[in-house]
């Protein structure tokens, strides 16, 4: 036993020591270790793996094919060993010779799956995908699609054998319709060129042609028609489902959601609307309703210069919808939209009010959305400069949701009411804490006003320029336009030179958008982001400006241009995502126009 522990001791030194000797591609001495190791009858795998390697980074093909043959003589049941030798014959430029030695292997394995499985990962272990495909490939043929669908997907991924893929894929769907899941997770590389995406669109459409009743076909349809941003033609292949199904609408509603995600408005309004269409006695009847009613809001409000006739109409729809179905949690949703037009656009605040708080007396509204109610409420307390109750509904909030996003946009929804009175010390105290927010948008904006106040506090004992520009932007933020250009037009000649000069710059600017001067808005916002570049509010400028100049001035060059400079030298900005967006559909709209 001991002189067999001493043996094995010396052997495991010795393998180590060889290994090194590959890896430090001295590949001589290596040989001559492996070599002894291997003639003493090593059982080992990694010798002869080693030794193999060894033999073929030397080119002494004839040594590694001699090797390959006696371990062939050991152990001839092992299919990777064929792999082995006819590699061998590859690397050696004898080419036909391994491909049809190759062919032979595959064919002399199909007699059970094992043997394929085995051979297959041989061939894919030493590099040969295609040769790994054509085993499972003889598989299918002999044991059926079933047997080895997944290692033959795989395999034709690993090869980037699009076409085959696809084709095998619908084949493998029309087989079993129930292996669509994993079909359609395995086609995601398809969607990455458009030309195998157009692929995928045709196949399925033929398949579709001869199988009509067959749901996955259209499925896929419906897939590639997302993908290429058609989602006019995937909503009718969706509907067309819909009705094969006798479904009443439920992937209708989750298209429609899809469609909302990716700002197509007005195919979304188109889904919605068929729910609706279907009758109030419809399952998806109520969500149609809101959902359209959500749609329109958005796309009706996107607009930096929103139509007076659509939120009218808009108002209107609402309003017939809560008069036919009550208040309730089945029309909060279009209540809370009503309640945000009479704020923001109707300037009609105390009948948000009276909207809100009659929502907040209904049964089963989830907490998330009284608070969100409440939040709303104290915005438009706040605008009817009830300071009290607006601190009493964000308290509330924060009180109950603490950490979590709402509760942080209560918080710094009272910080900025402490701004708006003047006061700065508790403001900023609270504004300090959400910096480190979750919400990327509350930790933005409240970098963003506590550094407003930090470099324009503490210059003078009291701090006099700052409560009036504080005040200015509150009598903004409450629509008192006229006093808040009065206040706007003072501050530069009762305090000259002051580090507030471009927040006042913006602030007018702010104002003349609301009044609806574009021009002169784009104007004063081009003097923030020039001669202010460097300051907080000079992606604020761009942003606005390039959207002025998009939607009100239809400039489109000068729109691009400035997301752009967006994009290239504000790239830690909030508004990057929003402007690569715009950039990236404007390029688009170019692309499409000239062809």
């Amino acid at each position: 036993m001991l002189i067999l522990s001493l043996l094995s001791l010396s052997q495991n030194v010795d393998e180590r020591v060889a290994i090194q000797f590959y890896e430090n591609n001295d590949f001589e001495k290596a040989e001559s270790v492996f070599k002894k190791l291997y003639k003493r009858g090593s059982p080992s795998v990694i010798v002869y793996e080693y030794f193999l390697n060894t033999l073929i980074a030397m080119k002494k093909y004839k040594d590694a094919e001699k090797l390959v043959e006696t371990q062939l003589r050991k152990f001839p049941n092992n299919l990777i060993l064929n792999v082995d030798l006819g590699m061998i014959y590859d690397r050696s430029g004898k080419n036909d010779k391994s491909k049809n030695y190759f062919d032979k292997v595959i064919r002399s394995s199909q007699s059970n799956i094992f043997k394929i499985r085995s051979l297959a990962d041989g061939f894919k272990r030493r590099g040969y995908v295609d040769e790994a495909i054509k085993t499972y490939e003889f598989g299918i043929k002999k044991h059926g699609t079933l047997v080895f669908y997944i290692d033959l997907i795989y395999a034709y991924r690993v090869g980037l054998k699009v076409k085959d893929l696809v084709d095998f894929s619908l084949m493998l769907v029309a087989e079993d319709p129930n292996k669509f899941s994993f079909v359609i997770k395995n086609l995601d590389g398809v969607f990455d060129n458009s030309t195998n995406t157009s692929y995928l669109q045709k196949q399925s459409l033929s398949y579709l042609q001869n199988d009509p009743n067959n749901l996955v076909f259209g499925l896929l349809l419906v897939e590639c028609y997302v993908q290429q941003k058609k989602f006019d033609l995937a909503l009718k292949q969706i509907i067309s489902i819909d009705r094969l199904e006798g479904a009443k609408g439920k992937r209708v509603l989750s298209f429609a959601r899809l469609c909302v995600e990716n700002k197509s408005f007005v195919v979304a309004g188109k889904a919605y609307s068929y729910l609706v269409n279907q009758g109030k006695f419809n399952t998806y009847y109520i969500e149609g309703q809101n959902g359209l009613i959500n749609t329109l809001y958005a796309q009706t409000t996107l607009a930096i210069n929103p139509s007076k006739e659509k939120i009218n109409a808009l108002t209107v729809k609402i309003k017939q919808f809560i008069d036919k179905e009550g208040v309730n949690y089945r029309t909060a949703q279009s209540i809370f939209r009503l309640a945000e037009i009479n704020i923001f656009y109707l300037d009609k605040t105390e009948i948000a009010v009276g909207l809100l708080l009659e929502l907040l007396k209904a049964p089963r509204l989830r907490e998330t959305f009284v608070a969100k109610t409440k939040l709303i409420l104290g915005d438009c307390y706040l605008i009817l400069n009830n300071i009290w109750d607006a601190r009493l509904m964000y308290g509330q909030v924060e009180k109950q949701f603490k950490e979590e996003a709402l509760g942080q946009e209560a918080r710094f929804k009272s910080a900025q009411l402490s701004y708006y009175v003047g006061d700065f010390d508790y403001a900023k105290n609270q504004l300090d804490i959400l910096k480190t927010a979750t919400t990327q948008l509350i930790s933005n904006n409240a970098l963003e006003l506590s550094l407003l106040i930090q470099d324009n506090t503490g210059l003078d004992s009291t701090d006099d320029a700052m409560k009036e520009y504080a005040k200015a932007e509150f009598l903004l933020y409450q629509n008192k336009i006229s006093k808040c250009k009065e206040t706007l037009n003072l501050l530069p000649f009762k305090y000259p030179n002051h580090s507030l000069s471009d927040e006042i710059l913006y602030l007018k600017a702010r104002l003349q958008e609301k009044l609806g001067n574009h021009e002169e808005a784009n104007r004063l916002y081009q003097s923030v982001y020039e001669n202010y570049s460097q300051d907080i509010l000079a992606d604020n400028a761009l942003f606005r400006s390039a959207l002025i100049n998009l939607q009100v001035l239809e400039n489109k060059e000068r729109a691009l241009a400035l997301f752009e400079k967006i994009i290239l030298e504000y790239n830690s900005s909030l508004f990057v995502s929003r402007a690569r967006d715009y950039y990236f559909n404007l390029i688009g709209e170019d692309a499409q126009n000239r062809q």
